[in-house]
């Protein structure tokens, strides 16, 4: 199973800043993100709306993971003057439900069986 930990950064981002917290969050969690960029404010200096920072984990995210990109984002955070507010999503999958924890359907109480049986 794969899941998704995504970093959203909104607000006025420098044209190094999203560098500088892809090689954060690489050096903090050991994992490989991709950065996406969106809505260029047509600033002097190139600075972006918004990005979002992404990276796939192979089984489900661990509470470890999560806190070193909370980490990286507070190291990231801290070396601003005016920090951009900044979100995390995890995204896991759906699990498939185990035949062991696959619904019954309820007793009938009305005194009729099922069709078919």
């Amino acid at each position: 199973m794969t899941a998704t930990i995504s970093v959203k950064v909104e607000g006025p981002v420098g044209l190094d800043e999203p560098e500088q917290l892809l090689e954060e969050l690489g050096r903090e969690t050991g994992l490989t993100w991709r950065l996406e960029t969106a809505g260029q404010d047509g600033a002097l200096d190139g600075s972006l709306a918004a990005i979002m920072v992404e990276a796939v984990l192979g089984g489900t995210v661990g509470a470890a993971v999560q806190v070193a990109v909370q980490r990286a984002i507070e190291n990231w955070r801290g070396r601003r003057l005016d920090p951009p507010p900044v979100t995390i999503i995890v995204v896991q999958p759906p699990q498939a439900p185990s035949p062991a924890q696959d619904p019954q359907p309820a007793p009938r109480t009305d005194g009729l069986t099922p069709e078919g049986s």
